[in-house]
């Protein structure tokens, strides 16, 4: 088929006219399957970015490790026991071949802190350098607490963005400056940004975070840590944790297959149960809206057999006078090319105008920081996915009815009234 011969679309437009309401009831088919798939393709997408946005920067092999009591007696130790983390524990973990980084966690609950006049109740949390690479959040001011920080029990402080806000209403860059945490002074170094949803202890942006070293000694604490942050080397995360709970284990005397002692909040878990619901809802979504094509495809096919059975005389009178059996093909395969082409493109448009309008709303209801990197905007390859399905479509639709022509012969065609 020429692309500029206007004899041709006129013919093309002429024959799907005469079965208007067909045609219409067709293409909405059409039209509405491949919306759909596009809605729900991009309704797939941005679970799983925002599902990205949770996380963080944090990878699937990041998992946080608090004791519980032990439920099984071992080597003289009783069941029902309480115990404790200590350094030495987080130290060996860092030897692991299976972790590529740890540190330990304490909490300390929420104090009432001040700046000259400003006041608000902020949780204490004391950490140490490694927590930025197993869980990594912006800094918008300054920098977070180093290694010399830890030696010398510095009384330093990284604070978050509403700490800052409340604190430090003036704005600007608050490093240097003191601020009362309790009984006790602090020197803001930092502040720090949230980044995903995952907060363990507290919120980022309520935070105020101290050397591990000395918050220990202000809570009297002695060299115990209430919980183990650790991210491991990129493995199975199942595999990680084995040899994490073998370690802590066979330190502190638990059995073990001890299924109490150590409860482990994994990341690859949460990650991986939340991506087989992804795409369990995304089989879902191909097989729901290509079943929809499938329909409306199929519909298309009846309108061209109608529409070839219509026109038999005038199929039989172009076979006489030495029309190819091409071109016959031909026009057949470009009627049904133009009504699904065209009624798939437009959904197509429709989906991608809705996904677009979303993200739009999305974005002004949420903070900015929560929408980072959040869009419910399918791909480009997607979109091109459902083109070359519409494409497929179109031929697909076409073939009977096209073949049907072919099997029209010429005499009586023409006998037929």
């Amino acid at each position: 088929m020429r692309l500029f011969d206007t004899d041709r679309w006129s013919e093309i437009g002429q024959t799907i006219a005469r079965n208007k309401k067909r045609s219409i009831m067709t293409a909405l088919g059409i039209f509405w399957g491949i919306f759909m798939l596009t809605v729900m393709l991009g309704a797939g997408s941005g679970l799983s970015r925002m599902l990205g946005s949770v996380l963080g920067d944090m990878t699937t092999n990041t998992m946080f490790l608090f004791t519980d009591q032990t439920s099984l007696p071992w080597k003289g130790m009783p069941a029902e026991r309480h115990w404790q983390i200590d350094n030495d524990d987080v130290a060996a973990l860092r030897t692991l071949d299976e972790v590529e980084y740890a540190d330990g966690m304490l909490f300390g609950g929420n104090y009432d802190c001040t700046r000259g006049e400003r006041r608000g109740s902020y949780a204490l949390m004391g950490l140490g350098p490694a927590m930025q690479r197993i869980h990594p959040q912006p800094l918008l001011y300054g920098r977070y607490i180093n290694d010399m920080d830890m030696t010398g029990k510095r009384k330093v402080c990284v604070i978050g963005t509403q700490v800052w806000r409340e604190l430090f209403p003036e704005g600007g860059d608050p490093s240097g400056a003191t601020i009362k945490v309790g009984s006790s002074y602090f020197r803001v170094v930092g502040v720090l940004q949230k980044k995903g949803e995952i907060n363990v202890g507290s919120s980022t942006e309520t935070q105020i975070a101290i050397p591990m070293t000395l918050a220990q000694q202000l809570l009297g604490r002695g060299d115990k840590v209430e919980a183990i942050a650790v991210a491991g080397r990129p493995l199975p995360p199942a595999e990680v944790e084995r040899a994490v709970r073998q370690s802590l284990f066979a330190r502190n005397l638990i059995a073990p297959d001890d299924p109490r002692a150590l409860w482990v909040l994994s990341m690859g878990e949460l990650f991986e149960n939340a991506m087989k619901l992804i795409r369990g809802i995304d089989l879902l979504t191909w097989i729901v809206g290509l079943g929809t094509l499938l329909a409306g495809i199929v519909g298309v096919s009846n309108i061209m057999l109608v529409l070839v059975k219509e026109r038999t005389q005038e199929i039989g009178i172009r076979r006489a006078i030495g029309a190819p059996p091409a071109a016959i093909i031909g026009q057949i395969l470009s009627e049904s090319f133009v009504l699904t082409f065209v009624a798939g493109t437009v959904g197509l448009a429709a989906g991608v105008g809705l996904l677009s309008a979303a993200d739009t709303l999305y974005a002004a209801a949420l903070p900015e920081e929560t929408v980072e990197g959040v869009s419910w905007q399918i791909t480009f390859a997607t979109g091109m996915l459902s083109l070359a399905i519409l494409l497929a479509g179109s031929l697909l639709a076409g073939i009977i009815p096209a073949v049907r022509a072919l099997s029209i012969k010429a005499v009586d065609a023409i006998r037929e009234e």
